[in-house]
């Protein structure tokens, strides 16, 4: 099959922007380490300013002060993403993937800017929630728009997205090889996507360079013992396994109930549901620092795990820490703000496992190095169960303690926990949100070879919810609609008044009658035949159906009902996949 020569120079030219694409990579590491850590240390900074001054009032007035703080930064934030910044709400993650399967990866330098402050507002505040979820989003818009200003096509924009990705989780963990793994088990749905793999690891390693020259070599949480040996201790793998599993089923559950209660059963302004949530949870983590010493409660809550790790930390304490921090979590994230998940389910899952650890000590006189390893089996394991990536809790552990020691039980624990939660809730935690925003993930099934991705269906390449328009409006009316909406196409299905597919209308032709008072089926010239397509054709069919037409782009209508139109098609978009493919 011959392909039209504006094809080929489209080819031609792909040969030298995926030169460019490499370089770019290695800019988006530098960029993205840059706001990684210009990201965490302001959350860091702005939350000990803020437990510190409530010190220095005196420790009796610490606790007013401290829970007034997380409800004055969900104000701030619930204000902000109800008028201007919607896409900082959440933990950044669910966006991400949204723009990255449905929109060709497209993201604004606004969309960094909204979510670097606004993040650290609500983290820097005391809510109790991550700052890896939001640094995806940071960098992923940063990666998205420096591809959009340098001239990319959409393809390169949409696979600047990884990059950025990768780059914002190995600067803010310190941790290289899982941050590359999280890209392909959350974004890229597994390890069969090696697209592109080499702009990933250069802008992952670029990052991870650009945070340790400014914060140091050592590991985001030393764990301070050197080795665990190998004994009949590590059976205790078993009931953190069921326990994390278990918990990471409840949490997902409980979130998405909740989340939805908080929608649509309590009739506030959202900003004042998001100030509510951070007062709720601002009480509960000053009781919890009242009867525990430990403000782990609050915004990331890293403080409690080095302690831990040495057995320091009293079962009574890591037990409340981990009741308490799993309801403020659920409750932060379901009544709005912005913060992520990562930092809390890390938090939640080694309290788990050092209640359990701590309790083998008590029970049967273990020497209490045990409860260390034990919290790093629940980190794992819960990580493993409520972000449901296996993979990557594995390498992130060994990778934020630099300790391998613990790599059989480690296993054995991650990999229980995520097929218990995945047996009790099949679809993961950042997909089951996306569905319940009511957003479906538009993924292109995995072809082999060339021949297997010209008979996939028109269905996976295709623009879903097109714009259409009607023959009985004018045509600056249609302009009008059109601009407001950002429409973009060249070409738009045109509907009678029974909703039925009649013909394509050109945008020069609506611009032609704009001043003419003229309805759009006066001036229509392309009518219904030999301008659609079925959504259940092959991609070679839609080929040759353009190569024969002097149109560019086809309505797609169903199979079921000829006169139904469910999306549009474009000769671009033939083009852009084939240079992917």
């Amino acid at each position: 099959m011959k392909l039209p020569k504006n094809i080929t120079c489209l080819l031609k030219k792909s040969e030298n922007m995926e030169k460019r694409f490499v370089f770019f990579c290695a800019l988006v590491g530098a960029v993205a380490g840059l706001l990684s850590v210009g990201f965490r240390l302001a959350i860091e900074g702005l939350f000990s300013f803020i437990w510190n001054f409530g010190g220095v009032l005196g420790e009796e007035n610490r606790f007013w002060l401290m829970p007034l703080m997380p409800a004055f930064g969900g104000l701030i934030v619930g204000v902000c993403v109800s008028s201007f910044a919607k896409s900082a709400s959440g933990s950044g993650i669910p966006q991400t993937k949204a723009a990255y399967y449905n929109n060709f990866g497209l993201l604004k330098w606004r969309d960094a800017v909204q979510r670097f402050v606004l993040g650290a507002i609500f983290c820097g505040f005391g809510n109790s929630a991550g700052r890896e979820g939001p640094t995806v989003h940071l960098c992923a818009s940063a990666a998205s728009a420096m591809a959009q200003n340098f001239g990319f096509p959409k393809q390169l924009i949409r696979e600047s997205v990884p990059a950025g990705m990768g780059a914002g989780i190995a600067a803010s963990f310190n941790a290289p090889l899982s941050a590359i793994s999280f890209v392909f088990e959350e974004l890229l749905g597994g390890f069969g996507k090696a697209r592109r793999v080499g702009g990933l690891i250069i802008s992952v390693v670029v990052a991870a360079a650009v945070s340790r020259i400014i914060l140091g070599e050592n590991p985001v949480l030393p764990v301070g013992v050197e080795e665990f040996h190998t004994g009949w201790w590590m059976a205790i793998a078993l009931p953190i396994a069921v326990f994390a599993g278990l918990a990471g089923n409840a949490f997902l559950k409980i979130l998405l109930k909740f989340r939805a209660f908080a929608r649509g059963k309590i009739h506030l302004p959202f900003c004042l549901i998001a100030a509510l949530g951070g007062l709720i949870v601002g009480a509960i983590a000053i009781s919890c620092y009242y009867f525990t010493g430990y403000n782990s409660v609050f915004s990331v809550g890293y403080g409690v795990l080095i302690p831990a790790f040495g057995g320091a930390v009293c079962l009574k304490a890591m037990f409340m820490i981990f009741v308490l921090k799993f309801i403020a979590t659920i409750i932060n994230y379901s009544m709005g703000g912005s913060g992520g998940l990562f930092s809390p389910t890390l938090v939640i899952g080694g309290m788990m496992g050092g209640a359990v650890g701590m309790s083998v000590c008590l029970v049967f006189g273990a020497d209490k190095s045990l409860v260390g390893a034990c919290v790093l089996l629940g980190m794992g394991a819960c990580f493993a169960s409520i972000i449901r990536c296996p993979i990557t809790s594995i390498l992130m552990i060994f990778e934020l303690t630099l300790n391998y020691s613990l790599i059989l039980p480690l296993l054995f624990s991650n990999l229980l926990a995520y097929a218990i939660a995945c047996k009790l809730h099949p679809v993961g935690l950042y997909d089951s949100l996306l569905l319940q925003d009511g957003i479906t993930l538009r993924k292109m099934p995995v072809a082999k070879n060339n021949r297997d991705w010209e008979a996939l269906p028109i269905s996976t390449i295709m623009s879903f919810n097109p714009v259409c328009v009607c023959s009985s409006d004018l045509a600056a009316e249609i302009l009008s609609v059109l601009k407001k909406r950002g429409a973009a196409f060249k070409s738009y299905p045109v509907l009678d008044a029974n909703s039925d597919f009649i013909g394509m209308v050109s945008l020069e032709e609506l611009r032609k009658n704009a001043d003419s008072g003229k309805k759009c089926g006066e001036f229509m010239v392309r009518g219904r035949e030999g301008n659609f397509l079925y959504a259940g054709d092959t991609i070679s069919a839609a080929a040759r159906h353009f190569c024969s037409s002097e149109f560019y782009d086809a309505a797609i209508v169903d199979a079921g009902n000829p006169k139904k139109v469910v999306g549009i098609l474009t000769i671009h978009d033939i083009a852009r996949c084939a240079v992917d493919s």
